[in-house]
């Protein structure tokens, strides 16, 4: 019988808390809709939701797990576009009749810097992987291009 109610009390103790981090507790409220949003890949809003949540409470650890990785998810994102970005210019280039030495280094400069860039990314386990697999398609773009153009 007291083993009976020991574990209801426990389970009210753990009900009571839950209720407070999650519902009460502003930072770990924003740190939950941080979660979510980040899960849905909206990471510029979980990034915002969970730097406010940590900001509030440095004790939330959720809030700090997704701050680091919304940060690095935003990264991801911003290579991919910039990505598309400049494999657009170095097209424009190539479609010309005849390519310069200064329109070659230009396409050099891009590569080099899309390859330094990606190879400075680093994936986390909670890493988006069709966003770490698109961004390392990206990369094995400029890889090719640089490769066939300037290492004969």
């Amino acid at each position: 019988m007291f083993k009976k109610i020991s574990f209801v009390l426990l389970l009210i103790v753990v009900a009571f808390f839950i209720v407070y981090f999650f519902l009460f507790n502003d930072s770990y409220k924003k740190s939950l809709q941080a979660r979510v949003y980040f899960g849905l890949g909206e990471y510029d809003k979980a990034f915002v939701l969970s730097k406010e949540a940590y900001l509030s409470d440095p004790y939330n650890r959720m809030a700090l797990t997704i701050l680091n990785a919304s940060k690095i998810s935003l990264k991801y994102e911003q290579y991919i576009k910039d990505a598309k970005k400049y494999l657009k210019i170095i097209e424009k280039i190539s479609s010309k009749k005849s390519i310069d030495s200064s329109q070659l280094a230009k396409i050099k400069l891009i590569c080099e810097v899309m390859i330094a860039q990606f190879e400075k990314l680093k994936p986390i386990v909670i890493s988006d992987g069709d966003l770490v697999e698109t961004a390392a398609k990206e990369y094995k773009k400029f890889k090719k291009i640089y490769e066939e153009l300037f290492n004969k």
